[in-house]
């Protein structure tokens, strides 16, 4: 298995993957994804910016995530704690789906253990991202992996989530 840049081509998929974690947070009550984001063009834009990132094998694509290093203006004010870091830059990742049929098989960790190594090339002190409080699933796997619960932050919709970061 090996992580690429996403390609137009892979839009398709990805939107799959994207479509079973939404069926599965409905499934398992995880308000998450549930108001049509993220939608087509949601991820045509992270393709297009090259900033979506796929994890494939012989043309089969197992998962997906956004990642960035730069400012999520979500994080810029948190509550009921503080980010690890005090930084004006640091790496960032959203909209992470890991096929169904493959989840625990370790995908998830080859996706996250790509953007850190991309944090750790660039110098960058920490990875950020937000879940929604009811993801028992994603909270083990990232407490699992580094991350520490930080606070409170409210994404553009108003919708509050769990935010937490890892050092690199």
């Amino acid at each position: 298995m090996h992580i690429r840049a996403s390609e137009i081509k892979d839009l398709s998929r990805v939107m799959d993957l994207i479509n079973q974690a939404k069926e599965y947070f409905k499934a398992n009550d995880i308000d998450q994804w549930q108001k049509g984001y993220p939608d087509i063009s949601t991820i045509l834009d992270d393709i297009i910016s090259g900033n979506s990132y796929v994890l494939s094998k012989h043309s089969y694509v197992y998962g997906t995530m956004h990642f960035i290093i730069g400012i999520d203006p979500s994080y810029v004010k948190i509550y009921n704690g503080h980010w690890l870091t005090d930084t004006r830059q640091y790496c960032i990742i959203h909209r992470f789906a890991i096929d169904n049929n493959h989840k625990g098989n370790g995908c998830g960790k080859k996706l996250l253990d790509y953007a850190v190594d991309i944090c750790k090339q660039s110098g960058t002190p920490s990875i950020r991202l937000d879940i929604e409080k009811n993801n028992k699933p994603m909270k083990e796997f990232i407490l699992k992996n580094g991350f520490q619960y930080c606070g409170i932050i409210h994404l553009r919709n108003n919708e509050e989530r769990e935010a937490y970061e890892r050092l690199i």
